[in-house]
């Protein structure tokens, strides 16, 4: 029964909630002369001043009042708390958020015992607000206490703002982020589901379970690449909570039916949305870019290992067994860069002129592919018939060699320093000896050992690359190769590194060769040593060719081996191809 006054016994004072606005009918049709708070004419200025500093924000904010934390809000909250409002007006906080009540509850209650206010963030409350199901919330928010005149607690100021939105955007962004990283270096398909699956599980509250399936897998959909699929309600039943399971088949260029689908079950507190699908989409981007990816650096190594294979053994096969001429000892390496990439033209090589004079070379072609490879080749073996036949010192061969190569259309550019072997009529002490004639075509300079083991870069001016113009002025050079002496050449293998000047790798070339010689390497161990300091890992290939001299009123010295002369490599080449 209505009295005169106004609905529900409200007399004709001013209402608690008069500046409720659209609320103002729901709070006039609750009871509260049967609830906890009492009528609303009696309800003390503390409670209505309160209530009308709540309404009179936009901010959500709610009064928990009394020992019964009994709730009164503004619209901002109502928008909040969506389905539970409005039966939340007048009643219990227990009654209202009994989902939440474990964590609220003790909270409340030290802030009604004087606590003091407390502030909490983005903290996760699930609250069951839609269709009667619990979803994932967090709140930032402040509890504060309300005095009353005489000081006691008379209630609890609730000023709330929902984050949900904002912290489980964050949470998803960490988690691709977190993926992106741990996937960045994937190089084997295969191992995509172990580098993958603990990322996503560690993420429980978005992908629950998750699997990636066989393309061919009876569970992976056919004909679409999203698929939001009912569990089964004997599964429900059975204790799993799942009621959503996505599958999506990951992003790429093979056929749907040949790639992988993503499976995962969704948290029953988590919204089968369009956010939660984008995301789930972006996942799969992720782990279908990386598969990509990873798949692309198979072809690539398969690639580079094969053109790897073919320059390699196209350069082995040309660098053929040296010469050994009288009281001389020629020795050579080759070792390819690390990285099937890297493999390119760096070349040695030593014959015989149709004078019975001996030349070697060391050189390097530009590139470093099987390109580089088969351009050198061409500029090897052009040299060779070059230098073979024209039995010239060492400026008018490489000469030659530009006009060959132009003639030939070799069309290649290279490095290298070609030396011809000569007969000195004696050294200082009246013994004959040896001379090496050389010239440079923009290569790294000779390396002299002496026979004290001081080590000297013949450091003369280098003439134009091969294969720039023909016609270029060349230059000879030489010196002296006495008895114990050896004359050394590298390529840039050996001495250049990344973010380091060639001024340090030749300063280093020099030490450690000075090292080696002063503790009595032979020929050979001084290139082994030398290929032993730079290790396995080289960013270029190396090519490596020494002379030694020995005295000539001696006999050949063990270390040296037997002498070897054209028709020797010859019987040698007819066995092989035998």
């Amino acid at each position: 029964m209505t009295s005169p006054a106004g609905p529900r016994g409200v007399g004709p004072a001013r209402r608690p909630w008069e500046d409720a606005g659209s609320l103002a009918p729901l709070y006039d049709a609750v009871d509260w002369a049967g609830g906890p708070l009492g009528p609303p004419e009696d309800w003390d200025e503390t409670l209505r001043g309160s209530l009308a500093l709540a309404l009179t924000t936009r901010f959500p904010v709610t009064l928990l009042w009394g020992p019964e934390h009994v709730l009164v809000y503004n619209a901002a909250y109502a928008e909040i708390i969506e389905d539970k409002h409005p039966d939340a007006l007048g009643r219990r906080c227990a009654d209202v958020f009994p989902e939440a009540w474990p964590v609220i509850g003790p909270m409340l209650a030290d802030v009604m015992a004087g606590g003091g206010p407390t502030w909490t963030e983005d903290v996760r409350m699930p609250l069951v607000r839609r269709g009667g199901r619990s979803e994932e919330c967090f709140f930032t928010y402040s509890y504060s206490p309300v005095a009353a005149p005489d000081g006691r607690v008379a209630g609890v100021l609730d000023i709330t703002a929902e984050t949900t939105r904002q912290v489980v955007d964050r949470r998803r962004l960490a988690l691709l982020a977190q993926l992106t990283d741990r996937l960045s270096d994937l190089e084997d398909a295969e191992t995509l589901p172990a580098v993958a699956l603990p990322v996503l599980r560690s993420a429980r509250h978005d992908l629950v379970d998750p699997a990636l399936l066989a393309p061919d897998d009876p569970l992976a959909p056919i004909d679409r690449d999203v698929v939001v699929e009912e569990v089964a309600e004997e599964d429900v039943e059975a204790g799993t909570g799942l009621r959503h399971r996505v599958l999506l088949r990951l992003p790429g260029v093979l056929p749907r039916a040949q790639r992988p689908v993503l499976v995962a079950g969704v948290d029953p507190e988590v919204p089968v949305d369009r956010v939660l699908l984008e995301f789930l989409v972006l996942v799969a981007g992720v782990l279908g870019t990386a598969l990509e990816r990873a798949r692309a650096h198979a072809v690539e190594r398969a690639s580079g290992q094969l053109a790897r294979s073919m320059s390699e053994a196209l350069q082995r096969d040309l660098l053929t067994p040296l010469p050994q001429p009288d009281h001389v000892q020629l020795a050579a390496r080759y070792q390819p860069a690390a990285s099937e990439l890297a493999v390119g033209g760096d070349w040695y090589d030593a014959f015989t002129t149709a004078d019975g004079g001996t030349s070697f070379v060391v050189g390097d072609v530009s590139g470093h592919d099987a390109g580089a490879a088969v351009a050198m080749a061409q500029v090897r073996n052009v040299l060779r018939g070059v230098g073979h036949a024209l039995g010239e010192p060492p400026a008018a061969v490489l000469d030659a060699l530009d006009r060959a190569m132009r003639d030939l259309a070799v069309g290649a550019l290279a490095t290298a320093v070609l030396a011809r072997l000569e007969e000195d009529e004696g050294d200082d002490e009246g013994r004959g000896g040896h001379r090496v004639r050389w010239a440079n075509a923009g290569h790294l300079p000779p390396v002299l050992v002496h026979p004290d083991g001081r080590v000297e870069l013949l450091q003369r001016r280098s003439d134009l690359l091969l294969g720039l113009s023909t016609g270029a002025a060349r230059r000879d050079h030489q010196v002296a190769l006495p008895a114990g002496a050896t004359f050394l050449l590298v390529t840039d293998g050996l001495v250049e590194r990344r973010g380091a000047h060639l001024s340090d790798g030749l300063a280093w070339l020099r030490s450690t060769v000075e090292r080696l010689a002063r503790a009595g390497a032979t020929v050979e161990e001084l290139l082994d040593g030398l290929l032993a300091e730079v290790g396995a890992d080289v960013e270029d290939d190396v090519a490596l060719l020494a002379v030694r001299a020995h005295p000539r009123d001696r006999p050949r010295p063990p270390e040296a081996g037997p002498e070897v002369g054209p028709d020797d490599l010859l019987r040698g080449e007819l066995r092989g191809a035998r």
